[in-house]
């Protein structure tokens, strides 16, 4: 059986292990849950923490009640919520910080995983699944097609600064270090790259990446452009211009990266992908009409107040509400490696959060934003305004733990549901785009009303967006025609 202290805590930069002692790990839980891991009370110890009788009564009613049979009462963590009982029904320490630990297993990991228990025989009637049916897929650095080495792998260790000599390698070791800092790079990279081989091996060339030609890219950047010649997973036959785009920019950085790091000894893919032509070509094209924006704020305003006090309906409208007045990614609101995280001072509140490539930066919380999360953290049992230094999750799931990337998306695409059902018949379009949209479109909300709406200047736009780029942000300044308009009229009238 595992002990607390061979856990640790991965929510926090760098993983901490929890303390070896009882008492110690039911302190640490209970300040980084924000709620009371195990507490054991007495009349005595509740007198001594609210001074007086009446005022324990009104803080802890049902402790108090508890008290007046006699005995101790127990308060104690139940799947993220918090319970009290006499001390005679209540589970042991041991066992409610156990049953955390498993039900948090996401953040509280075991430093050495037990071993897995052999399978033991199925039960009669089961479904048997062939292996072969549903085989394993090939992590991509693993590819035969990228094993060995070509014409242009640098052989001399002393300049080949990765050290390795094979390709597989040396693309997993590009990965981890251009990709690995946001799950949804690594994914685009993967599969831009796996494209590359396949088309490679359908059109008869031999591996691996260090044996290609300058030729070869070029004939594959022409194939990119016709009808159905290699369409990656997702994809349908033609592939826009930024997409092709896209494509090289990827081999370019892949190439570059390894004649950087001297393992090849020339660059067949220099200049044949201009990621700054990415940037230019970047047109928001999910945007919400003005109707459908009205929605999504009459619905955070019939939020506000006594119904938004119910957890799951606050947790929804703080989950809305950080989208729709910050401009975040998906995957920033996710908990993960601490962050996001969120501080208060006298100027107001701050969102900090990890993005693209592990970059961090300071989002402003405007007062719409604030107050939902302020109404959430009181529907949850806490102070509505965060303590200094605090590290619980900002949005948690039903059980306490940090809500992740798919259960954010749920949460917004039920809001818009509620928010589709609610428009009016005569309003067909608002209510299709609001069925279809998703949290990134809120992203372009906020990017749009920053540049055109309140003229932001693009370096603090880029700024507030986390974009790399002012490039990437002035984008959003072609989304919006009014203002052209009203200008080639004045200059051109009858």
């Amino acid at each position: 059986m595992l002990r607390p202290s061979d856990y640790l805590d991965v929510s926090v930069d760098p993983p901490q292990p929890l303390p070896c002692d009882i008492g110690g790990v039911i302190a640490y839980l209970s300040s980084v849950l924000n709620l009371p891991v195990y507490e054991t009370w007495t009349p005595a110890r509740l007198l001594q923490q609210y001074g007086s009788m009446p005022a324990a009564k009104t803080a802890q009613p049902e402790v108090f009640a508890l008290l007046l049979g006699g005995g101790a009462a127990v308060q104690f963590w139940d799947l993220g919520q918090s319970r009290t009982l006499g001390a005679a029904q209540a589970p042991t320490a041991e066992a409610v910080v156990g049953r955390l630990l498993r039900t948090l297993r996401v953040r509280f990991r075991p430093v050495h995983p037990p071993a897995p228990r052999e399978p033991g025989p199925k039960r009669p009637g089961a479904a048997v699944i062939h292996p072969d049916l549903r085989p394993p897929r090939r992590p991509l650095a693993c590819e035969p097609w990228l094993s060995g080495t070509g014409r242009f792998y640098n052989s001399d260790l002393t300049t080949n600064t990765l050290g390795v000599s094979d390709d597989g390698v040396a693309l997993h070791r590009f990965l981890q270090e251009r990709a690995s800092g946001s799950p949804h790079t690594l994914r685009a990279y993967t599969s831009e790259i796996r494209a590359l081989v396949r088309w490679c091996e359908a059109n008869g060339v031999a591996g691996p990446l260090s044996a290609l030609t300058r030729h070869t890219l070029l004939d594959y950047r022409d194939a990119r452009r016709k009808r159905g010649e290699a369409p990656t997973e997702h994809e349908g036959a033609a592939r826009s211009e930024a997409g092709q785009q896209r494509t090289m920019a990827v081999l370019r950085s892949l190439f570059g990266f390894l004649t950087l790091t001297g393992y090849l000894t020339s660059n067949p893919c220099a200049g044949l992908g201009d990621t700054a032509a990415v940037r230019a070509g970047f047109r928001p094209e999910r945007l919400l009409p003005a109707a459908a924006v009205a929605a999504i704020d009459r619905w955070l305003r019939e939020r506000t107040g006594g119904t938004g006090r119910q957890p799951d309906v606050a947790r929804r409208a703080a989950i809305l509400a950080t989208y729709r007045f910050t401009g975040i990614r998906l995957d920033e609101l996710a908990t993960r490696d601490g962050y996001p995280r969120l501080s208060v001072d006298a100027d107001g509140w701050t969102i900090r959060v990890k993005g693209k490539g592990r970059k961090q930066r300071s989002i402003p919380v405007p007062d719409s934003c604030t107050v939902f999360l302020k109404q959430y953290r009181v529907a949850c049992g806490l102070g509505a305004t965060p303590l200094p230094g605090e590290v619980a999750a900002l949005i948690r799931g039903k059980r306490g733990a940090g809500l992740g990337a798919s259960g954010l998306y749920r949460e917004v695409k039920a809001a818009f549901r509620e928010m589709a059902s609610a428009m009016p018949a005569s309003d067909t379009a608002a209510r299709l785009v609001l069925e279809s949209a998703s949290p990134h479109w809120l992203r372009h909300l906020v990017g749009k009303t920053l540049v055109i709406d309140k003229k932001a200047p693009l370096p603090m736009a880029a700024a507030l967006l986390g974009h790399g780029s002012v490039v990437t942000t002035a984008g959003y300044s072609q989304t919006d025609l009014s203002e052209l308009r009203a200008l080639m009229q004045g200059s051109f009238p009858l």
